[in-house]
């Protein structure tokens, strides 16, 4: 996305809000109720539905649906869904029977996470989808997830493909499943399928458009605790157009009125909220006679925000509102204040390869997290555009046995800004798909979940998905991860991480491997790795594992505890600069592998092993080195870490602290759950507003990482 379109960025299945169709009659599970005659308006249809998911190996939701046999081409527009969570999902589906854990295939439009398909490839097994790991492969677009509303679901032969539009005519396939990866009977249910991701309450999406099929039942999928219903009418509709005059306190929201549904006149107005609030706030209604363009003027906003608004209109029997779209405040600043202070460590994070979010200005809006709970995290860092993610709360934020992914580039998530004790995230890792993004000062500890061998939990901390560019993981603390602590992904370029706690993987916990204690990995063919100033501990493996293909620079980083050091694998080039090992448990060598390795200054403390093995091709000078990078002395570099690593080295927590005593003291050792060493902890809970200046956003973010590292 083009970062100059600040003040207007269409998230048509993005961070989708409130929808409602009031005055509607029910549909009975076996009755459908003629709509009135109101001209070429568009039939709409309202679904309420509750329900824990439509997911895993069986769903709760509601359905709206027929059987159908042979090929088919379905298509709707979702016009609106109600976040009541960002997971909520709303789209087409094909079901092999209406049992819970029945075989399926749905397009989906997230609450907060944009448009995919999701698949139960058989009855009772476990759901997959193009934005997870083993659905992944099958996806046709970046990261599997796109823009739009519009959804196509096509049936021809034992083959089913999956489209996804922005406007209803250009469509991009998403995925195609054949018989091998899903297999249906001639005869299935076909319908439309919604669930709030919340038991107690239910979500309301709209759908119109709705073309190729003609569903004539409604049913409960499973058994939520709230019962769902569908209702189909014909309503006046009005569209979001882009806003115009936006300063940073006021805008004026524009729409266009496209249907008076048979009414004489009809009601408009706006509902507008900032991404994080939980109530909207509405204009005061215009009432039109025909159809047109029309625009109301909002004051008493925040400067530097993001906005959710939608247009609704009102005939007086029906109200009807379009999807959310989003606009952001100025600063109203010109801008100022330079670039602020460096890092209190030697290593600071415009010393590696990645430039350090070339995106952000004074004009980047803000998005604020005020309580330490999943949504708000996950709403925050689901908008779709430029944004810098601060905090007003300190706390445990529980993953709930699932990762947080930043799909969106230019996203600064700043751990700095939140109030001591900081954020620790528990029970799920952070993947950044996006690209340009910037994580610091936080603490992510998935551990085993409650999970068991065998039931797939293999997260890991921090990771860049694979074929990201320029992202920096600074001055953050992964531990307990079951596959890896911190990562770089596959065919990745330009990533620093630095500064970095990296300790105690799960070694013997539910990875289908067995004992897996690893602690980083740079995936096949990652170029313009920096790896500075980091702390690896306690981890039998991977201290980093650098993969074929590879290429880094690993410096002044501490190697404590630790059977394999720093893995070479063929067909790389590596700068090895100014590294401690120490505590080594095995008799090979510290720097092991295939790899050719520019190596200098390495020392090795309390052990005789070899530093370089023979297999290890040496270079007579380095094969790449940023250009601000200077190491320090191999003879600090313990001290240095022991005293930067990690985040807010300044305000710690006690699993932090505990980590680098037993490092200090050299009485660490391996662990296979987080129940060993105390549990996850739960953090105190303090709130404390925010003052970030009008100008100098980049300065003052710097200022305020300084003042928890030092």
């Amino acid at each position: 996305m083009n970062p100059d379109r600040r003040t207007f960025i269409r998230t048509a299945s993005a961070a989708a809000g409130l929808g409602l169709v009031a005055g509607c009659s029910e549909l009975s599970n076996d009755e459908e109720e003629e709509p009135d005659d109101a001209g070429d308006a568009p039939e709409v249809i309202t679904m309420e539905a509750a329900g824990a998911d439509i997911w895993n190996q069986a769903d709760l939701g509601h359905y709206y649906y027929t059987t159908v046999s042979g090929d088919f081409d379905v298509t709707v527009e979702v016009a609106s869904l109600e976040n009541v969570n960002p997971h909520a999902k709303a789209g087409i589906m094909i079901r092999e029977s209406l049992d819970a854990n029945s075989r399926n295939l749905m397009v989906r439009n997230r609450a907060g996470f944009g448009m995919s398909p999701q698949w139960r490839p058989r009855d009772g097994a476990a759901t997959t989808s193009t934005t997870s790991e083993d659905g992944a492969p099958l996806s046709r677009i970046d990261g599997g997830t796109m823009e739009g509303s519009w959804q196509r679901l096509q049936r021809s032969g034992d083959t089913l493909r999956a489209y996804g539009s922005e406007d209803g005519e250009e469509w991009t396939l998403m995925v195609e499943l054949t018989a091998n990866e899903i297999e249906f009977s001639d005869e299935v249910y076909l319908g439309l399928a919604a669930t709030s991701h919340d038991q107690a309450t239910a979500t309301t999406a709209k759908f119109r458009n709705f073309e190729g099929v003609e569903p004539d039942e409604n049913d409960d999928i499973g058994a939520p605790l709230v019962e769902g219903s569908v209702s189909v009418d014909q309503v006046a509709v009005a569209s979001t157009l882009e806003p115009a005059d936006i300063g940073p306190n006021s805008a004026t929201l524009k729409g266009e009125l496209e249907h008076l549904a048979g009414a004489d006149s009809v009601d408009v107005f706006f509902r507008y909220r900032e991404v994080t609030a939980d109530e909207w706030q509405e204009t005061e209604p215009s009432s039109l006679s025909e159809t047109g363009e029309f625009g109301i003027d909002v004051s008493g906003l925040d400067a530097r925000r993001y906005y959710q608004f939608h247009a609704v209109a009102d005939d007086g029997n029906n109200e009807s509102a379009t999807i959310n779209d989003l606009f952001s405040t100025t600063s109203g600043s010109s801008g100022g204040a330079g670039d602020g202070p460096e890092s209190a460590s030697a290593f600071d994070p415009s010393d590696g390869f990645a430039d350090v979010a070339p995106w952000l200005d004074d004009d980047t809006p803000i998005v604020v997290v005020d309580e330490p709970t999943r949504e708000a995290l996950e709403t925050a860092i689901s908008v779709d555009g430029p944004r810098v993610v601060v905090f007003e709360t300190s706390g445990t934020i529980d993953m709930e046995a699932s990762d947080l992914n930043v799909r969106n580039g230019k996203c600064w998530i700043a751990g700095q800004t939140a109030p001591s004790p900081g954020i620790t995230i528990i029970r799920g890792g952070i993947w950044l798909y996006g690209d340009d993004c910037v994580v610091q000062h936080l603490r992510v500890r998935p551990g085993d979940a409650g999970q068991e061998p065998g039931d797939g939990w293999e997260p890991d901390a921090i990771q860049t998905a694979d074929d990201s560019t320029n992202n920096v993981i600074d001055h953050c603390t992964g531990t307990w991860s079951v596959d890896e602590n911190i990562n770089a992904g596959y065919d990745t370029e330009n990533t620093t991480i630095s500064n970095c706690l990296v300790a105690e993987p799960l070694n013997d916990a539910t990875h289908h491997k067995g004992e897996h204690g690893y602690n980083s990995i740079m995936g096949n063919n990652a170029k313009n790795v920096a790896l500075m100033g980091n702390v690896w501990a306690l981890g039998t493996d991977r201290n980093p594992r650098l993969k074929t293909g590879t290429e880094t620079v690993v410096v002044n980083n501490l190697i404590h505890h630790f059977h394999d050091g720093m893995w070479t694998d063929p067909d790389t080039e590596h700068s090895i600069v100014g590294n401690v090992f120490e505590d080594p448990q095995t008799d090979q060598a510290n720097i092991i592998g295939d790899g050719s390795v520019y190596a200098e200054d390495n020392l090795l403390n309390d052990g005789s092993t070899e530093m370089i093995e023979d297999s290890v091709t040496q270079l007579s000078s380095r094969p790449l080195w940023p250009d601000a990078l200077e190491a320090i002395d191999s003879s600090e570099t313990k001290s240095h870490n022991l005293a930067n690593a990690g985040a807010r080295p300044a305000d710690r927590t006690d699993h932090d602290e505990r980590i680098l005593d037993r490092i200090r003291n050299g009485n660490g050792h391996v662990i296979d759950s987080q129940e060993e060493v105390g549990g996850y902890p739960s953090l105190e809970v303090n709130t404390a507003s925010l003052d970030e200046p009008e100008s100098g956003l980049r300065a003052w973010l710097r200022e305020q990482a300084l003042a928890v590292e030092q």
